[in-house]
């Protein structure tokens, strides 16, 4: 058993070599930038508390089904990063052990063989390490759902067993079965011991605060916790359903304001002198010929920008509809795929486009010569990403 102990040690190693070369990554934080500017806060780092609750067994020389027992739990910790987390942890209720050997009170068999289980108190206090499995290899933190890889330390402390007492003093149980926990009947009463852990967490987030989820763990300890001695470990599983509460959330960042670049200086050349010419004779002024103008504009914005000064475009667009009333103008907005999602996209796009035509309405175009509409994301009208932040003007 001292062979599974090293290779709980070394996982809980690569745990750690794991998180800090992930860690390391900055291209995290800079993945994450879009995403904090769209939720309105930054999805890490966070604290949380943790209930749980399910059930627990023993792996003996008893059918591990036969000893399930519930166990809850409560856990307080922080994720520091998207990818590393820790926290404290404490679980216990009650335990079971049983014997599967051929029984005997006196000279008969026993034909119960509810009597040869026993229970005994424990409690399980860890510090885990958390590893969010999805974020090491994604640059996209924030999702539904996540996967923790667990690993942790601690002590196991194990009371009242006085059922087993019960048993080895009753009936024949066979001659290698001892009390584990102390020859000397006085010493009888709790057990201290290590705790070496691995497990998984599955979590889905229901809110920006709540997540509920399930984790099951595999638990090393001490040969004693059973009360029974095998020269090796005895392992703890336990399944349990959890409800986790997150908060200490910080506001997303601002971005940055865009720089101002000022127009070049070009000097304007020097004229020279009017000449004059001789006077043209004049010939018949041709009658007017009306040629309709085709209209198409375009107004790109800056991530998630809705309210952006675009005075020349709209004057333009004003002076076509004065021009031509009897035609009709579109307005339609657009986002691009690339950051947000469908449904918040299509919010943006709205609003861009509604501004446009309010800003047109200011301008005398009544509004039954425009039709405004948003595409969101499902549209995407040019092949750079970042240019379908845009509202497209059409005149026909």
């Amino acid at each position: 058993m001292c062979n599974l102990k090293a290779i709980i040690i070394a996982s809980a190693a690569a745990l750690c070599s794991v998180g800090a070369v992930a860690q390391e990554d900055s291209s995290i934080e800079g993945g994450y930038l879009a995403e904090s500017q769209e939720l309105g806060y930054k999805p890490y780092p966070y604290n949380f508390i943790q209930v749980q609750g399910g059930f627990g067994t023993t792996f003996t020389d008893v059918s591990c089904w036969k000893l399930l027992s519930p166990t809850f739990s409560i856990g307080i910790g922080r994720m520091f990063s998207p990818i590393i987390g820790a926290r404290v942890h404490v679980n216990g209720w009650k335990a079971k052990g049983g014997f599967d050997e051929f029984r005997y009170i006196g000279d008969q068999p026993v034909n119960n063989p509810s009597v040869l289980k026993y229970k005994h108190s424990y409690i399980n206090s860890n510090v885990d390490l958390m590893v969010n499995i999805f974020n090491v290899f994604s640059q996209k933190v924030h999702r539904p759902f996540d996967l923790y890889l667990i690993g942790g330390l601690g002590l196991n402390y194990t009371w009242h067993n006085k059922q087993f007492e019960s048993i080895v003093s009753q009936y024949q149980v066979g001659s290698n079965i001892i009390n584990a926990w102390g020859a000397d009947q006085n010493l009888r009463h709790n057990v201290l011991s290590h705790n070496l852990r691995l497990g998984l967490l599955a979590d889905y987030n229901i809110a920006k605060h709540w997540s509920v989820g399930a984790e099951i763990d595999f638990n090393s300890l001490d040969d004693r916790f059973n009360s029974k001695y095998k020269d090796a470990d005895d392992w703890m599983m336990t399944g349990q359903l959890s409800i986790t509460y997150k908060f200490g959330f910080k506001d997303a960042p601002k971005p940055a304001p865009k720089p101002v670049v000022a127009p070049p200086v070009v000097a304007k050349p020097v004229e020279p002198a009017p000449v004059a010419a001789p006077k043209p004779v004049e010939a018949p002024a041709p009658k007017p010929v009306v040629v309709d103008e085709p209209l198409k504009e375009t107004i790109f914005y800056a991530l998630r920008e809705s309210d952006v000064n675009r005075e020349s475009i709209v004057n333009k667009v004003a002076e076509w509809c004065k021009k031509y009333p009897n035609k009709k103008i579109t307005i339609d907005g657009y986002a691009d795929k690339g950051t947000g999602n469908p449904k918040l996209n299509v919010g943006y796009a709205q609003k861009r486009a509604d501004k446009i035509a309010a800003l047109l309405k200011e301008k005398g175009v009544p509004a039954s010569q425009m039709t405004v509409k948003s595409y969101g994301d499902s549209v995407q009208p040019f092949p750079e990403n970042d240019k379908n932040r845009c509202v497209i003007i059409e005149g026909k």
